[in-house]
């Protein structure tokens, strides 16, 4: 099937955000290279299910008509602050201007939603879908913008950004509170901050303004939220300040709350591909190997060297590519059909 985008424009020509049966999405590889993508992170509101004890939205229904949930909700709020968003982003030079050059990840219009279990698509593809995307965006719809008791003492930039953990902390939307609950959105907010952000082509892909100043400084992919108050207040979206190594530990997604629990074994997944990442990074591989098996560790380091790949940054996908060699040539001696695939991916790299 391939990683897919939903084309900016087309979310406008839309209205609202569509429906993976809508056919909107183009294949990444379609793509022109400099196209900004965002990764659009986001905590459904309207969640439905068979069985569920309250009604459905009624906003979507399946290709066979039955009733489903929705990442928005009647009125379409979410989809209004994702468009308001980056039309601030554009006017403040952040991102490319030019609709066409903008590129979203959403979910429910990017996953076969009709499939037997739509996460199941991400199984083997989110470290190369993080790897595709220049950053990500959350759009926060707070109902209780600006009474909300929580928000007393925090209304400004200032007040948020100087808080003890940052804006991460200082926000204090009750939906953005919600949003550090759900294992989905803090996986995806892991996967943002682990797998590896370049520097090489963020000006060829429109990076501007704050935005290009915040990665050239944090030498971080962007995560930026943008909830009801910047709306209202007409302000920039604020950009989270880097994970810290430790929030893995401290925010497990394995703990995070799970509308289909039937996803379980899939944030297991993930979760395990992550703590090889980040061994991966702290250049432990070694212990990678031993904790998790020669398996699981070259199929991430293939994939990590994809990223590269894309990146521009020949020289370490050439080093991930030397790492998987020396273990399958270890593990599975030098016959193996393994052994020769990477042989000849390390060759593609030099031709």
């Amino acid at each position: 099937k391939g990683i897919k985008f939903l084309p900016f424009q087309k979310v406008l020509d839309f209205g609202r955000i569509p429906r993976s049966s809508e056919g909107l999405t183009v294949q990444a590889a379609e793509l022109e290279e400099d196209t900004f993508k965002i990764f659009v992170s986001h905590r459904w509101l309207s969640p439905w299910w068979p069985g569920a004890p309250f009604p459905p939205p009624g906003l979507a229904h399946t290709r066979d008509g039955k009733d489903e949930g929705h990442p928005d909700r009647t009125g379409h709020p979410k989809y209004e602050l994702l468009v308001a968003a980056l039309r601030r982003m554009q006017a403040d030079g952040w991102i490319p201007k030019d609709d066409d050059k903008v590129a979203l990840w959403i979910d429910f219009a990017c996953i076969d939603q009709d499939g037997e279990n739509p996460a199941d698509e991400l199984n083997e593809s989110m470290i190369r879908l993080v790897g595709l995307c220049d950053m990500v965006v959350t759009p926060v719809v707070d109902d209780e913008w600006p009474d909300g008791e929580d928000w007393e003492g925090f209304k400004s930039r200032s007040d948020m950004e100087g808080a003890v953990g940052g804006v991460a902390e200082g926000y204090k939307a009750k939906a953005w509170k919600e949003y550090w609950k759900r294992a989905w959105c803090l996986l995806e907010m892991l996967y943002a901050a682990n797998v590896p952000f370049s520097l090489e082509l963020v000006e060829k892909r429109g990076f501007g303004g704050e935005l290009l100043r915040f990665v050239h400084d944090k030498r971080v992919r962007p995560h930026a939220i943008f909830g009801t108050r910047e709306l209202k207040l007409k302000e920039a979206p604020l950009l989270l300040a880097p994970l810290k190594d430790d929030v893995l530990a401290k925010k497990d997604p394995r703990k995070g709350e799970l509308t289909n629990k039937n996803d379980y074994s899939t944030i297991e997944r993930h979760v395990q591909e992550l703590l090889i990442t980040n061994l991966v990074r702290m250049h432990n591989i070694p212990s990678a190997v031993s904790d998790y098996g020669h398996v699981q560790v070259t199929a991430v380091l293939d994939k990590l060297a994809d990223v590269h790949e894309h990146q521009c940054e020949f020289s370490h996908q050439a080093d991930l590519l030397q790492e998987a060699l020396h273990i399958r040539r270890r593990e599975l001696g030098d016959d193996h059909v393994d052994v020769a695939r990477t042989y000849g991916n390390m060759a593609n790299i030099h031709r």
